[in-house]
């Protein structure tokens, strides 16, 4: 065995070590602290009285010394992790715990009795017996990623040998990927971001709740604890309590949205319990606001505190950005977190305005200012939820609140992480077309975090944000290469001069957009009415190195710049504006100017349209 640190050694091998607050080394039942918001004690629950087969148990004294080496592999994964990776922190430890669990069972079961006894051809069979374990909706583990953290033990083990006292002889599985035992692909599964038409719903219906209907909620739960501390006063029995709420509730009027017509709810509330349940449903739509708005993690949104935002102005002093001050755990060195600003448009600055305020009894009570303590979470009643409670509560009830719709026939399962991969998707990518209202949100995050003055430190999100830009910008070139018709001055030279027109999208075109990315500096602006094949000596909207001036460019600009092109996937747009221009010119009060105005956007519109339908026609031919 290698030599080594005497001082990493030593917290290794000492007996007494304490590994949390409340449970030490040798303790039968490892209680880890809990280091990230959204997490509580029982997710940190290490027991090493692992049951085998034959009755006895991990802990007894017959398995003492493989119970050690076990203890020593999975702590040296906090203490010293193998080069490159970050410690593991308490739900690191578990999950690692779970998978070395039944590691450990399959080797008793085969008469292993140390790590030392594998071998390749050991660890093989082993992802074979995983391969047939039941996953969840009925499916075998091995048509799920799931098997990719046995993979992951497995190479761990030979990774931290220099720590073990009878680790493995050799690598058991390839190195990194452990494709010798991976069906193909499984590693490039990842997590899913919410489809457009299941997002732009859930976003805006958690947009409208912390509107008037929080205001509304507030209100009633005030209302409903006055009556409640009145009939608790006056010594009420418990159905006298309950009639004196029902007739001091049975008044409440909720109000209406602005731009709808009736009052957003107009069934009655009347107990604590109903009070309760429109109570969660806000603190729901905070989350996911803050979440699709802004990109955090879920453990960063529900480690964030009363007095987070934070105004800073722009490098150039023109305006000003609102921030999210909080802490990043995932990444940090440390339990604390590591500091970070993330940009907050305005629904997120009121989504946290709200939390506050609902948060406010209960932080005054317990002197604390986490913005997620709330009565309806952990033992007490007062406690941050967890984050698969969270992810429980937007399957269910908030769903079913909000009416989300289904999605290809079948409910769309929401994640916490969703939030994060679609606020990356929706920032990277530059044709927000079907996104209504929110596009102005992702735009002011955009140019916010593009000002000079930002600094960011939550950089996987500006990796998840980078590829998203990558594969927009990949999208966007192949249908201008493969369109048949294409309209705008760059759009007709490109669709002349393309080898790929109207071509499906091939290898072959892949391959030229891979070069394209390559080896060229081109940039590619994306806009929902057509593309920019960007060069600052003939950008019409007097754009700098960076790329197009998003001040000052419009539909107008773009049609007479020779970097514009135009595809039939924006048709729509410009048949769209033509139309609403055409409805402006049919009012007799339109002043002069407008109607001239009118006229020339036609004009446009019929230019660009025309320009498409033209090579729609020459195909033809």
């Amino acid at each position: 065995m290698v030599a080594q640190p005497a001082n990493a050694e030593q917290r290794i091998r000492n007996q007494e070590i304490r590994i949390s607050t409340i449970s030490m080394w040798s303790d039968r039942i490892w209680q880890l602290d809990v280091d990230v918001p959204g997490t509580t004690p029982a997710d940190l629950v290490i027991d090493w009285g692992i049951a085998f087969v034959d009755g006895s148990r991990f802990t007894d004294e017959e398995w003492v010394a493989w119970r050690e080496a076990a203890r020593r592999f999975l702590w040296s994964l906090r203490v010293t992790p193998p080069p490159g990776r970050r410690r593991a922190r308490g739900t690191t430890l578990v999950r690692r715990f779970q998978t070395l669990r039944v590691l450990i069972r399959w080797m008793a079961a085969e008469g292993y009795r140390c790590f030392a006894d594998l071998d390749r051809d050991a660890a093989h069979r082993f992802l074979g017996v995983v391969y047939q374990r039941p996953g969840r909706g009925g499916r075998l583990l091995s048509e799920t990623v799931t098997p990719v953290g046995y993979i992951r033990i497995l190479d761990l083990l030979y990774l931290q040998r220099d720590w073990l006292p009878d680790a493995p002889a050799e690598p058991l599985v390839d190195p990194i990927t452990g494709s010798r035992s991976l069906r193909p692909g499984q590693l490039s599964k990842s997590m899913p971001y919410t489809p457009d038409a299941i997002a732009v719903p859930l976003i805006s219906a958690a947009l409208r709740l912390i509107g008037t209907p929080a205001d509304d909620i507030m209100a009633l739960r005030e209302q409903a604890e006055d009556a409640h501390g009145q009939a608790l006063s006056s010594g009420f029995g418990y159905k006298a309590r309950q009639s004196h709420m029902r007739a001091c509730l049975d008044s409440f009027r909720f109000a209406t949205v602005p731009g709808e017509a009736p009052p957003w709810r107009t069934e009655p509330v009347l107990t604590m319990k109903l009070v309760q349940f429109l109570v969660t449903r806000i603190y729901d739509a905070c989350f996911v606001v803050i979440a699709y708005l802004v990109g955090a993690r879920a453990s960063e949104i529900l480690g964030l505190r009363a007095g987070c935002i934070e105004r800073h102005a722009a490098a150039d002093g023109t305006e000003t950005f609102a921030y999210l001050s909080g802490r990043i755990y995932k990444t940090a060195v440390g339990t604390d977190g590591t500091p970070h600003r993330w940009v907050a448009p305005d629904p997120v600055v009121r989504a946290v305005t709200v939390l506050e305020r609902l948060s406010a009894p209960i932080r005054q009570r317990m002197g604390r200012e986490e913005l997620w303590l709330s009565a309806m979470a952990g033992r007490g009643g007062m406690a941050i939820p967890r984050s698969s409670g969270l992810a429980g509560r937007l399957n269910g009830p908030f769903a079913s609140f909000i009416n989300l719709p289904l999605y290809n026939g079948r409910s769309w399962h929401l994640t916490t992480h969703q939030g994060r991969k679609t606020f990356a998707r929706f920032v990277g990518r530059r044709d927000r077309t079907g996104l209504d209202a929110l596009a102005s949100h992702f735009g002011h995050v955009t140019r916010a975090m593009t000002d000079k003055g930002y600094v960011g430190t939550d950089f996987d999100l500006t990796d998840l944000i980078d590829a998203e830009t990558s594969n927009d910008t990949r999208t966007a070139l192949e249908d201008l290469l493969t369109t048949a018709t294409a309209a705008g001055s760059a759009g007709r030279v490109i669709s002349a001069h393309s080898r790929f027109r109207g071509r499906t999208r091939d290898g072959d075109a892949a391959d030229y957009v891979d070069f394209i990315l390559r080896e060229t500096d081109m940039r590619l602006g994306h806009c929902d009415w057509g593309y920019c094949v960007y060069r600052r000596e003939s950008a019409s909207c007097l754009g700098d190195d960076r790329g197009p001036n998003p001040v000052i460019r419009t539909q107008s600009i773009c049609a007479t710049c020779s970097n514009f092109a135009v595809t039939q996937k924006h048709r729509s747009v410009w048949e769209e504006r033509r139309e609403q221009n055409a409805r402006l010119l049919a009012h007799s009060m339109l002043d002069d100017d407008s109607r001239a105005l009118a006229k020339v956007r036609i004009d446009e519109c019929d230019r660009i349209l025309g320009e498409l339908q033209q090579g729609r026609e020459n195909d033809d031919e």
